[in-house]
């Protein structure tokens, strides 16, 4: 079996802020034990050969969960204990007291600890035997990571150099052209550091967040796992790790993302109108990989065994300031690959060891956004770690390599404590820490444009957007170092993108308003951006109107039939490529319920008499009805506003037909044929059955048919 060790080893560290003395780190000279066959793998920071270690991540091949699926504590520690029976394990621990479960990262993957503290050798090789466990995926080291920052001048720094134009400052992001496009509005960005303070700049963009750190002397805050991930301070008295104050590093971080802008107070941030969510994972000398990793899991938004899932404030993007040393571990290959499986993107420093050929860890994990940091100059910062997995440069501040500048540091929001909380500030820090979160707000406007968009797509677009290293600058004359594709630029990134996504038109096959009852037929037609991309898929949502059902939200072209009463109905559609590219338009329909005629189809009037009657109609929109008639009788008229007919006088004898159609103004109704019989009324028998008399309206009748000259004359006769 190959051996693949992977030590993260504590990362130099140094911290100068106005009001805090300087305290630094030795960095590491001597070679790391090696065991056979296993490649060697510097690292950073103090070696730590005496029994110091004492925790192991262990991934099992079966999950420890229930016949009904639910992750089951009992399993697990089941899982870690069935491994004490292991003769071969038992004679390789024989120093390390046996082993215990502590927690889970996973359902499958569970931290144990050993009975005693052991040397990196001495775990290291224990968890290789283990490895040779049949029930057993690997098994590793629970290492600690670190904040990634380094000294800085104690003065303070209100001037923000690294937000302006390049052509100002050559290390700046251009934010200013790109404050005009986005903000970062919609995107939910995880800060997974020492946790945050509730500064006054900084507490409005604060979501709520978890503290991950289970080991309560790392926690500093006398718990383990809680809902609480505000930071009481991560300063060390000289146990376990060097001596120095409190760095507030996640409130500088969170700060430089989303800082409250527009106030009046402090600085900005690069995504001001984006949401912090705050992820505790460092504390007192750092903190261990397994809470890392657990973090990154829970800020996704995917479980984390004895953790309330975060389902309210899913973060889209990731930023990690911190690293170790040595290869990428499983456990955070495989918490990144399930980040990014669920959509969100992981931003992480290259660390601070002045190592122009390896970058840190997680940094060195396949699926980040790597970055190092340039000065304001736009030079390789002297401390920034470079080399192969090495994406992006972000301003980091401090000085260059070859041009060393000013030694700017970056502006952001603090705390005065030098150990526990006290009043907000201010100050200036220099590192890949301080580039990293430039980085991942750029992505935070980009993801506020496009909240579809793939980890690679975002990736893709800041890299291609990035400017070159200035000339003369240390990686621009050393292309052979890998510092990745730039500078980032804001304003570049979001152009880039504009012009990848792809357009899309949206349209009524029907023309004009439909009638209800019919069938309406919406089309989405997509043009692909720059990428050239055409694996479109499309989702429509009705936005405005009444209740239809669509035939599909998934197709081109959908219908639907227009129900009664009609109305007009808006509808998106939201077209995205196979990069996680979108774009969207929308429609307007209107339907419309053609008015039903109500009146009488018949009337009857006797010549010469008066006929009047009202044209009526329904409209189920309540729309104003007029009326259209045809083929009136001679004498005859008709209002078309108030649909009054009236013939005066009527005649002469006969049967009249006409038709009256009623219109809203956008569709006629059915003609309704109107009959009209002009008769000489029926003689109505005498009163008392005397026979042949006429009622007066009979003979009025007579006398009107008379004087028309209707009635013919009788005949006068006469004897020869």
């Amino acid at each position: 079996m190959t051996i693949k060790p992977k030590h993260i080893g504590i990362t130099a560290i140094a911290l100068s802020v106005a009001t805090a003395s300087t305290l630094s780190t030795a960095q590491l000279t001597s070679p790391v034990p090696v065991a056979p066959g296993a490649r060697a793998s510097a690292f950073a920071g103090p070696l730590q050969t005496g029994p110091e270690f004492n925790r192991l991540i262990i991934k099992f091949k079966d999950q420890a969960v229930t016949r009904a699926g639910a992750f089951d504590f009992n399993t697990a520690r089941s899982q870690v204990s069935m491994l004490e029976s292991n003769a071969a394990l038992q004679v390789a621990s024989t120093n390390a007291g046996g082993l215990a479960y502590l927690k889970s990262v996973t359902s499958q993957t569970h931290v144990a600890t050993t009975g005693q503290k052991l040397s990196r050798a001495e775990l290291f090789a224990l968890a290789k035997q283990i490895e040779q466990d049949p029930r057993v995926a690997y098994a590793e080291i629970d290492e600690r990571a670190y904040p990634s920052y380094v000294p800085n001048d104690p003065s303070y720094a209100g001037s923000q150099w690294h937000y302006q134009s390049s052509a100002t400052y050559p290390g700046g992001i251009n934010l200013p052209t790109a404050w005009d496009k986005a903000t970062g509005t919609g995107v939910v960005v995880a800060v997974i550091d020492t946790g945050y303070r509730p500064h006054a700049d900084l507490a409005a963009n604060i979501v709520a967040g978890y503290d991950l750190i289970s080991d309560t002397t790392v926690a500093n805050d006398g718990d383990g796992r809680d809902a609480d991930a505000s930071d009481p301070g991560d300063w060390s008295t000289g146990v376990g790790c060097t001596a120095r104050n409190s760095s507030w590093h996640g409130t500088h971080v969170a700060g430089t993302i989303a800082a409250v802008t527009n106030n009046g107070t402090g600085g900005a941030g690069v995504a001001f109108n984006a949401k912090v969510l705050p992820v505790r994972a460092l504390g007192v000398c750092g903190g261990y990989m397994s809470d890392i990793a657990a973090g990154m899991r829970w800020a996704a938004g995917l479980n984390v065994p004895g953790v309330p899932d975060n389902t309210a404030n899913k973060a889209k993007v990731l930023n990690l300031s911190l690293g170790g040393a040595g290869a990428c571990d499983a456990t955070s290959q495989a918490a990144i690959d399930a980040v990014r499986a669920a959509g969100s993107v992981v931003v992480v420093a290259t660390g601070n060891d002045s190592n122009k050929t390896t970058i840190s860890s997680p940094a060195n994990c396949t699926g980040v956004i790597a970055v190092t940091a340039h000065t304001k100059l736009g030079d390789n910062a002297s401390y920034a770690n470079t080399g192969a997995g090495t994406v992006i440069s972000g301003p980091g501040g401090g000085t260059g390599t070859t041009i060393a500048g000013d030694g700017a540091t970056v502006y952001s929001t603090l705390n005065t404590g030098t150990t526990v909380p006290a009043a907000d500030t201010y100050a200036g820090y220099q590192g890949t820490s301080m580039a990293t979160p430039h980085v991942a707000g750029i992505a935070a406007l980009l993801a506020s444009l496009q909240p579809t968009i793939t980890p690679d797509t975002l990736s893709s677009i800041l890299t291609s957007s990035a400017r070159p290293h200035p000339v003369g600058t240390y990686c621009q004359l050393n292309p052979a170092v890998n510092c990745g594709t730039g500078l980032v630029d804001a304003n570049a990134a979001i152009d880039r993108l504009n012009s990848q996504a792809p357009t899309v038109a949206a349209s009524v096959l029907e023309a004009g308003t439909r009638l209800t009852g019919t069938t309406v037929s919406l089309k989405a037609t997509p043009t692909a951006g720059g990428s050239g991309n055409t694996a479109f898929t499309y989702a429509w949502t009705k936005i405005a109107g009444g209740t239809v059902t669509l035939s599909s939200t998934t197709s081109a072209t959908p219908t639907f039939t227009a129900p009664t009463p009609g109305g007009t109905y808006t509808f998106k559609v939201t077209v995205t490529d196979g990069l996680g590219l979108a774009a969207s338009n929308q429609v307007s329909v209107t339907t419309d319920t053609a008015p039903v005629m109500t009146s009488s189809a018949t009337q009857t009037v006797a010549p010469g008499g008066n006929l009047s009657f009202t044209a009526t109609a329904s409209d189920a929109e309540n729309n104003t009805v007029a009326f259209v008639a045809a083929g009136l009788p001679a004498g005859a008229t008709f209002n078309a506003a108030t649909g009054v007919f009236n013939w005066n006088p009527a005649g002469p004898l006969g049967t009249y037909t006409f038709t009256i159609t009623p219109s809203d103004g956008v569709f006629s109704g059915t003609p309704q044929t109107v009959s009209i019989t002009v008769a000489v009324p029926t003689a109505q028998p005498a009163s008392g059955g005397g026979g042949g008399a006429m009622d007066g309206l009979d003979a009025l009748a007579l006398l009107s048919l008379a004087g028309l000259g209707l009635l013919g004359r009788r005949r006068r006769t006469t004897r020869a």
